[in-house]
């Protein structure tokens, strides 16, 4: 399973390249115009399907952008058509947008998504906010171990998170209306998997087989696997400020951890130069 791994470590960096060049020069684009250049970008990396498995939205990219009182980046869900990239909305020096694309490799079928939160405005708080979240998204991340189950992870999140963030979940076809859910698995990073031939047919196979990082759950993370941690985070006493997201993949092959971010040259590319610091 290890070169299921390298996969999807790969497949993950191809995805931060796609993002670099496709956030470069965004001021007054729309959402849509964003989410074309994602896709015409993709076309530069044949190893990966040109659309993304996480469909709606349509071809597996989101982008979203909004302004005070941020009521469009508390999105429900991406599944939504009014969350779906639009032409009405354009990004500006004060705008906090929402990225996420969802491509697979095409040798394995293992999946390389991400997802951010871009802001390069001049509000304190919502840099030193975002920078909270993203933190605390990743030492989520970092507490996970091999032999930990599912519904550890979400116990060890509620009490990390206590009194300081709002858990909006990333909500997803198969997920349970109510609950935490954090992520999920890679399908086929622990298992031999038949995706079927047609992309339809992977992407299918992915959404069904994923398992869910929710309280429920006793899969335990195995010496060799990947699995996602993907929610958002609100502050639970500043409402007014953005909900956040950051996606990242937790690898381990024979029981060695990797946290795959690949959001430095993202942040750089933007202009978020203030979360270079912890």
């Amino acid at each position: 399973m290890a070169d299921k791994i390298d996969a999807v470590v790969k497949t993950r960096e191809i995805t931060g390249k796609i993002f670099v060049a496709s956030l470069v020069r965004i001021d007054n684009l729309s959402e849509i115009e964003v989410a074309e250049k994602i896709l015409q970008e993709t076309k530069n990396y044949p190893g990966v399907f040109p659309e993304g498995y996480y469909n709606p939205p349509p071809a597996g990219v989101a982008v979203i952008f909004d302004q005070k009182p941020f009521d469009r980046v508390k999105y429900d869900s991406l599944r939504l058509p009014e969350f779906w990239p639009s032409s009405t909305f354009k990004f500006s020096k004060e705008s906090v947008g929402m990225i996420y694309f969802s491509p697979l490799d095409r040798e394995t079928n293992m999946l390389g998504d991400l997802g951010c939160t871009i802001y390069r405005g001049e509000d304190p708080e919502i840099k030193e906010h975002i920078k909270k979240c993203y933190y605390a998204m990743l030492a989520i991340a970092e507490h996970t171990q091999v032999g930990m189950s599912f519904s550890d992870i979400c116990s060890f999140t509620t009490n990390f998170i206590k009194d300081k963030f709002t858990l909006s979940r990333w909500i997803t076809r198969n997920s349970n209306p109510a609950g935490m859910n954090l992520g999920h698995t890679v399908p086929g990073s622990y298992e031999s998997l038949d995706f079927g031939k047609s992309f339809e047919e992977i992407k299918e196979t992915i959404t069904k087989k994923r398992i869910f990082i929710k309280e429920t759950e006793d899969f335990k993370i195995m010496k060799t696997c990947a699995f996602t941690i993907e929610s958002r985070l609100e502050d639970a006493h500043k409402q007014y400020l953005p909900s956040v997201h950051f996606h990242f993949i937790v690898c381990f092959d024979d029981g060695k951890k990797t946290i795959i971010e690949n959001f430095q040259e993202i942040f750089k590319t933007v202009g978020m130069d203030y979360m270079n610091s912890r």
